[in-house]
């Protein structure tokens, strides 16, 4: 899927710690690169991992998993 790889260059310049691209995000997509960047405190303070999970949902969750199961949490 063209978007979440997009997503998922974003996701990997926020996990460096570049959060820059992430403003003309919309939420669901937000909260995606929150959650596979391992910064949902910088990136989504007001929201739970439960909840950006459901925003998310499945098909975007089993993505997700597949490219950023064995990604470190950034520092």
């Amino acid at each position: 899927m063209p978007q979440l790889e997009h997503l998922d260059e974003i996701a990997q310049e926020a996990w460096n710690g570049d959060c820059r691209r992430t403003g003309a995000l919309s939420k669901g997509e937000l909260l995606y690169v929150a959650l596979a960047s391992g910064r949902m405190r910088e990136l989504a303070p007001g929201d739970s991992i439960a909840y950006a999970v459901d925003r998310v949902g499945p098909e975007w969750m089993a993505h997700m998993l597949e490219v950023w199961r064995s990604a470190a949490q950034p520092d």
